[in-house]
């Protein structure tokens, strides 16, 4: 493989191309303290405001299913300029609009470039550096990845308090503008492209089936789990995605490999790994809503208060990926939920006047069990994988978790209105609301600690497939 421009020193060309990555990853999480003021200013309720993030991360997991085909076909600098362009776009339309719909789609927007982004920045990290150097370009793009969804909440939080929300579209706009202008200089193509077969029918029953699934359960939320405005999407994209599935066991070419879910430690990992998402980003859209909306701080207090929980993530990875490499999953995975359970538990009992410093510790110990399960859980899911099957699990990891995590924080948001019978204001939201979602996830987290231990391998004793076992 070639690398155009060689004159261009490799550590220039990532630090461009991550700068501006950084920018559309940390989007994921910009509006987490800025929902309620956006509430109150289109007069929305909590189920359109958490629809602004979780669509957003829908949406990324939609297209990570789609970015392989794009990565193998297209030019990689006319791709990443292209994508970067879009986010660009996006942002610039958040930042004048005046409608909630408007607001919606340019958040779409935004997803599409970030979704191609992030997958390509792995691929050309790769090919940038020599294979010996593999494992140093990917540290690089992966503490990125994971530092900039961390600290989202806060600077949203501090933006909005200090300049009003529309600020922040601005800042992401211009920083990712300046990024696609040092891109076009600095960025070539890399690797070699050719036809790749693409599925279309597959890829459309798979984006459809999960655009009008996601359109039933905002209806969950807003009509009722009974009204047939909600359930009659829902039932017709289970339909869709059911024909989708039923294809791709019939067919040479899948658009996913579904049949990689016949290996258990794969399907037992991509659960375990999915559970954890959702009680992640459930608990990341409504906490700091609670805290605005009943415990009365502002976006900058409420973001400051979960800095130290959101920041334990990403130092703990590394202290996390080598006790998975020492004793396996089952460590990994009974610690990380117990802790889950105790801090998600916690918020059940908080009261409106409860001190900052006991939202901060139990939050802070719900993301020392994230990170003891997200990244070894998905090196889990990778175990038995070879060859070629390696770039299809990790399509199915990153879709699947992406997009139940979604689905799975919009059925909690439904949890908190429906239980909310008595909440005043637009945002529709209450105490005893927040309790129950919080009780929700929690027994989810317990229920998973027990399989952690049923289920999950501890150290594992051999490096390949044995011969008993299927990659």
């Amino acid at each position: 493989m070639s690398i155009q421009g060689k004159q261009i020193s490799p550590k220039i060309v990532l630090g461009v191309m991550l700068a501006g990555t950084f920018f559309a990853s940390v989007s994921q999480s910009m509006l987490t303290s800025a929902l309620p003021t956006i509430m109150h200013e289109f007069g929305i309720n909590a189920t359109f405001g958490q629809l602004l993030t979780t669509s957003y991360i829908y949406v990324l997991g939609i297209v990570a299913a789609f970015s392989a085909f794009l990565i193998t076909r297209c030019n990689v600098r006319w791709l990443f300029l292209g994508a970067l362009g879009l986010f660009c776009g996006g942002c610039a339309l958040s930042y004048l609009s005046t409608h909630y719909a408007v607001l919606l789609a340019s958040r779409l927007m935004q997803a599409c470039g970030t979704g191609v982004l992030m997958p390509l920045m792995q691929v050309i990290a790769l090919e940038l550096y020599p294979k010996e150097q593999h494992g140093h370009a990917l540290g690089l793009v992966g503490l990125v990845f994971g530092f900039a969804p961390v600290v989202g909440p806060t600077l949203s939080g501090v933006i909005t308090d200090a300049l009003g929300w529309r600020t922040i579209f601005a800042i992401l706009g211009i920083g990712a503008l300046v990024s696609l202008a040092a891109s076009a200089f600095a960025v070539r193509d890399v690797g070699r492209h050719g036809k790749t077969f693409l599925d279309v029918p597959s890829m459309l029953l798979y984006t459809f089936g999960l655009v009008v699934f996601m359109v039933g359960v905002t209806g969950l939320e807003q009509f009722g789990f009974f009204d047939a405005r909600a359930f009659g999407p829902t039932l017709a994209g289970v339909a869709l995605v059911a024909v989708f599935a039923i294809r791709q066991t019939r067919i040479d070419r899948p658009y996913l490999k579904l049949s990689l879910f016949r290996n258990r430690t794969f399907a037992t990992g991509v659960v375990f790994l999915v559970v954890a998402q959702i009680v992640m980003m459930s608990s990341a859209l409504q906490v700091p809503l609670c805290m605005q909306e009943i415990h009365g701080y502002t976006p900058t207090e409420s973001g400051l208060i979960l800095l130290a929980g959101a920041l334990c993530m990403p130092l703990l990875n590394p202290v996390t990926g080598r006790l998975y490499d020492r004793f396996g999953a089952r460590l990994n995975g009974a610690v990380g939920f117990s802790l889950l359970f105790v801090g998600t538990g916690a918020f059940v009992f908080f009261s409106a006047d409860v001190s900052p410093l006991w939202i901060a510790g139990m939050y802070m110990l719900r993301m020392v069990g994230i990170a003891f399960v997200l990244m070894p859980m998905t090196a889990y899911c990778m175990t038995d994988l070879r060859g070629g099957d390696i770039p299809q699990g990790t399509a199915i990891v990153n879709s699947f978790r992406q997009i139940c995590g979604s689905l799975g924080s919009s059925v909690m948001v439904a949890v908190v209105t429906l239980a909310s019978p008595d909440a005043s204001g637009v945002v529709d939201v209450s105490m005893a609301g927040f309790s129950v979602s919080f009780g929700t996830q929690a027994l989810l987290a317990a229920v998973a600690f027990v399989g952690a231990i049923a289920f999950l391998r501890g150290r594992r004793k051999r490096e390949g497939v044995g011969k008993h076992g299927e990659p």
